[in-house]
C-alpha cells in the first residue's frame, strides 16, 4: 500500500525538492498535515508510512500541469454561486488529476495506491457550514468521476489551524468545534493563523509545527466535525484494502 500525499504548501502536507512528479523518500519534506496523515495510518495499521518508506507528495503545481488532459465531465456539478462555482471546480478537478496520477503509480508500483487532497475550506464565518460541505463534495465527486475508489478529501474547516490550535492551546481538546464557525480569513480581527502564532510563542514554521504535531497531538481526542470526516474516510479506504 503506497500513500500519495497532495496539498497546497509547506505548512500543510509539505513540499518535494523540486523534482516534476512525485517526490518520496528524502525528497519529501513532510508538512504537519502529512504527520497527521501518518498518525491514522499507524494507528490503523501499526506502522508509519514514513518509516516504511510507503508514501509520496505530489505538488499542487503538478497536479495542476496536468490539467489539459481533461475531457468535459459526466457528472454535473452543484454550482452555487459564481465565484463559488469556480472554486467547486477548481477542487473538482483537482481531485480528477490527482486521481489519473495515483493510478499511474498504482500501475508502475503494482500496488494500491491512496490518494489523500488537503484543501484548506477557507471562507469568512458568515459562509456557514455550505462552503465546507461543497469543497469537500466537490473533491469527492472529482475522485468519483475517474472512478477511483482510494481518494481522501482532507478539508479542515475552515483551515488548517483550527485542527492545530484545538491540540495545542492551553484547555487543549476543549470546546474546538467552535473553532470551525470562525473566519478563515488571515486579515480578520480573530485571525486563526495570529492565534496559532500567540500559542506557540515563537515564528511559525513548517519545521516547528511538525514538531508540534509529533509531540502534543493527539488524534483520539480531536472532536471536530472536519477532522472526523478526514479520519472516517481515511480509515474507511485503508480497511477496504
Amino acid at each position: 500500500m503506497f500513500f500519495l500525499l497532495s496539498g497546497e504548501g509547506v505548512s500543510d502536507m509539505g513540499s518535494g525538492k523540486g523534482k516534476a512528479g512525485v517526490n518520496e523518500a528524502d525528497d519529501f519534506l513532510p508538512g504537519p498535515m502529512a504527520v497527521i496523515v501518518d498518525q491514522v495510518v499507524d494507528t490503523r495499521l501499526k506502522y508509519s508510512m514514513f518509516d516504511a518508506s510507503c508514501c509520496g507528495f505530489v505538488s499542487e503545481v503538478d497536479v495542476a500541469s496536468r490539467a489539459g488532459e481533461l475531457k468535459a465531465a459526466k457528472k454535473k456539478l452543484r454550482l452555487p454561486g459564481k465565484r463559488q462555482a469556480k472554486e467547486t471546480r477548481y477542487f473538482f478537478n483537482t481531485a480528477r488529476v490527482l486521481s489519473r496520477i495515483a493510478s499511474d503509480e498504482a500501475k508502475q508500483r503494482e500496488d494500491d495506491v491512496i490518494a489523500v487532497l488537503f484543501r484548506d475550506s477557507d471562507g469568512t464565518a458568515s459562509a456557514g457550514r455550505g462552503l465546507w460541505e461543497d469543497k469537500w463534495q466537490s473533491i469527492t465527486d472529482g475522485f468519483d468521476e475517474e472512478e477511483f475508489t482510494r481518494g481522501v478529501p482532507m478539508v479542515p474547516k475552515p483551515k488548517s489551524e483550527a485542527w492545530l490550535i484545538c491540540a495545542l492551546k492551553k484547555t487543549a481538546y476543549q470546546n474546538c468545534m467552535a473553532l470551525e464557525d470562525r473566519s478563515g480569513n488571515d486579515n480578520s480581527p480573530k485571525s486563526l493563523k495570529k492565534e496559532l502564532a500567540a500559542i506557540l510563542g515563537k515564528e511559525i514554521t513548517p519545521e516547528l509545527l511538525c514538531e508540534e504535531v509529533r509531540n502534543k497531538l493527539n488524534i483520539n481526542k480531536i472532536k471536530m466535525s472536519s477532522f472526523k470526516a478526514f479520519r472516517d474516510r481515511l480509515e474507511a479506504v485503508i480497511d477496504a484494502e
